[in-house]
Formats: structure tokens, C-alpha cells, sequence
């Protein structure tokens, strides 16, 4: 099922376009099965909004392509889709104990597993769901501490400089590292337009 709403909308930023194509790579990116079904698996775990109801889970993303995308991933019979426009979509899973249980969901507990497999895939699902960019850097929003301390912990498996974050649970890339964690993420290219816009408004800061 496909339907229209109009959730809230926030101001936009110079760093939107970016963080657009980031998703977009991440659709895009050439993956394993094991890989893969953690991106899925941590793209659900760290969707922006998440809300229970009855026998349903939905997810909301601030890009619809990224909602298409999930749901794509998972058994069409299941699961439906909100298309928001421009402002992003969601995804509407039924029986999500029985559909999400092959990605790890277990008891309203995700259990991503172990491994360099599992930490690629699970930094790319969290990256891909919550991520913004700044001229500080890169941040992930995360649903609570567990689950930001979780992704501190792989992504350091993977040799990125992430830290957790005082206040509201989030993990954060300083500036200086963005430009590897992409690479090491699969999707370099999207650096160059990181920096183009960083050093824009670095520019415009000194003026």
C-alpha cells in the first residue's frame, strides 16, 4: 500500500544536498548478503522515528527513497509504505516479530551479530537512517545510549575516529575524519561535496 501524508518539516541547511546524496550512494552501493541484511537491519534500528502500534512498527525516514529502499528489502505482504514527498517517507511493517526476525529482531531487542561484516553493515544502516552533516563534522542520531555505544564500538571495528556525545545520544565524526569514514563506508565521492560546502561556509564565517 502507498499512501500521502504531511509530517512535520524542518528548516533546511546548506549540508541537505549532501546528506540526500549520501542516501542515495548508500541505495546504490554494491554489498554482500551478510552486509546487506545488517544495513537493513540498522537502517530499521536507527530510523529517526519509530512508533508501535497493535501488530505494527513504522519507521519514518527523512527521504523517500530511503523508505522505498527498506521496504524493498523486506517481504512486500508485509510491509507498506507513506510517501511523503520532499519530505521523506515511511515504512509500515505488519508482524514485525515474524518479518524482522531474520534481521535480528528479537523480543523488541536488535541483535546485529559479530564481525567485520556486521560492523560495515551496521555503520552503513545507521549512517544511511540518522546521520547529519555539518561543518563540524558527521553525527548519528541514536534511539538511546545502548544503541550509541553500540555504534561507537563498530564503527571503531572499522577503524573510524567516532565518539559518543554528552546530551542526547548521538555519534560523532569530526571534520577532519568525514572524509575517511566515507571512503571506508563505500561511498568516497560523496567527500568532495562535504568539503566543497564546509570550506564554503568556513568562508563565510571569516567575511
Amino acid at each position: 500500500m502507498t499512501k500521502t501524508a504531511s509530517p512535520r518539516r524542518r528548516r533546511p541547511n546548506a549540508f541537505d544536498p549532501v546528506v540526500a546524496a549520501l542516501g542515495a550512494q548508500l541505495c546504490a552501493v554494491t554489498e554482500s548478503r551478510s552486509v546487506r541484511t545488517r544495513h537493513v537491519a540498522a537502517l530499521l534500528a536507527y530510523a529517526p522515528q519509530i512508533a508501535r502500534a497493535g501488530d505494527q512498527m513504522r519507521f519514518e525516514y527523512g527521504h523517500g527513497s530511503t523508505a522505498a529502499w527498506v521496504s524493498e528489502a523486506l517481504p512486500a505482504s508485509e510491509v507498506g509504505v507513506e510517501d511523503f514527498g520532499d519530505a521523506g517517507g515511511a515504512v509500515i511493517v505488519t508482524n514485525p516479530e515474524i518479518v524482522l526476525g531474520d534481521f535480528g529482531f528479537r523480543g523488541d531487542r536488535w541483535i546485529f551479530g559479530v564481525g567485520i561484516d556486521a560492523a560495515l553493515g551496521i555503520s552503513r544502516g545507521a549512517v544511511h537512517a540518522a546521520s547529519a552533516l555539518n561543518k563540524r563534522g558527521l553525527t548519528v542520531a541514536c534511539p538511546n545510549t545502548p544503541m550509541m555505544l553500540t555504534l561507537t564500538a563498530v564503527m571503531a571495528r572499522l577503524g573510524l575516529t567516532a565518539m559518543p556525545t554528552g546530551g542526547q545520544p548521538r555519534v560523532a565524526v569530526g571534520a577532519g575524519d568525514v572524509t575517511g569514514a566515507l571512503d571506508r563506508l563505500g561511498i568516497a565521492a560523496i567527500a568532495q561535496d562535504y568539503l566543497r560546502i564546509r570550506d564554503s561556509a568556513a568562508t563565510k564565517g571569516k567575511s
